[in-house]
């Protein structure tokens, strides 16, 4: 939860660039401005404070919340999309039947739902099944097209698998990598997989962003933060500044590799100042630890 803040609330500032040259963000590192927040967060917050209300997955009140959300800070750099879908909710339209409606019936593609799916990765571990089908059940609250949900997914088990990583040896970045394609059903990112094989070590920022992306879409960029994440598991600031380098959509991307660096290497990984720095820190530590808390009273 707290590496998709900083992640988010780094990456904001660089949003749109397609160029993001190194030194700049290395600069925003080490400044002392507060680091704000996006949507992505925002929705983040929503999805936790639903889970934990119901105790479990509720769509109508899921995206209830999420409108509310909004109307109360619709500032902080929502897509198109959700206002389109809150304004369907307040004209009776039921929340499973909204998201499913955009874009001529197919729905969106994009990575709305994934950058906020970290709470299910929570809330259902350590059952990768479950934590799955809760990625699912809650990208269609906004994203119902394949590539949204399987982008979700592909973010939510990633994030709950790295929880189970054993401390000490260096992360072996095939196994995992292989096990995350065994719970995808889709080509497309089966494919995207085996590009991050072939791109690692540390290929080139243009090839990478060529072959992964670095857009709004979930297939152009939930695979591209994993890359970010398993090039230097082993550093949540070099994960979260090398994603913000690709340039596009930045906060987004450098969420989730914040997420999975967060995941693999705990809170302890991000420095303090950066912490310090985060808005509304202490809040998102209390609800991932609620979440968590919850998980294992049920296990």
């Amino acid at each position: 939860m707290l590496g998709t803040l900083v992640g988010d609330a780094l990456g904001a500032k660089f949003e749109g660039r397609l160029i993001v040259e190194r030194a700049a963000v290395d600069a925003w590192l080490s400044a002392v401005e507060p680091l704000r927040f996006t949507d992505d967060t925002q929705m983040t917050v929503g999805m936790a404070d639903s889970l934990l209300a119901c105790q479990g997955f509720d769509g109508a009140h899921m995206a209830n919340t999420f409108k509310l959300d909004f109307r109360h800070e619709p500032w902080r750099g929502y897509g198109p999309g959700p206002p389109q879908i809150f304004d369907m909710l307040d004209r009776g339209v039921p929340w499973d039947e909204a998201a499913a409606s955009m874009f001529g019936g197919s729905g969106s593609f994009g990575n709305g739902s994934a950058m906020r799916v970290v709470p299910a990765a929570l809330f259902a571990h350590p059952d990768l099944e479950a934590v799955a089908a809760l990625a699912r059940q809650s990208s269609i609250v906004t994203h119902t097209h394949e590539l949204g949900v399987e982008g979700a997914v592909l973010q939510a088990v990633a994030v709950s698998q790295l929880l189970d990583e054993p401390d000490g040896p260096a992360l072996d970045v095939a196994r995992f990598l292989e096990r995350l394609a065994g719970t995808l059903a889709s080509p497309a990112y089966q494919s995207k997989l085996a590009d991050i094989h072939e791109l690692l070590p540390d290929a080139d920022a243009s090839a990478v962003v060529r072959r992964l992306g670095n857009g709004v879409a979930a297939q152009s960029s939930v695979p591209t933060a994993l890359y970010a994440f398993v090039r230097s598991p082993d550093s949540f600031v070099e994960t979260v500044c090398y994603a913000i380098s690709l340039g596009g959509d930045t906060d987004t991307i450098a969420a989730m590799a914040g997420a999975l660096a967060g995941a693999y290497l705990g809170g302890q990984s991000i420095p303090e100042p950066l912490l310090g720095r985060a808005e509304a820190a202490d809040d998102l530590r209390e609800l991932a630890d609620d979440l968590f808390e919850l998980a294992a009273a049920r296990t």
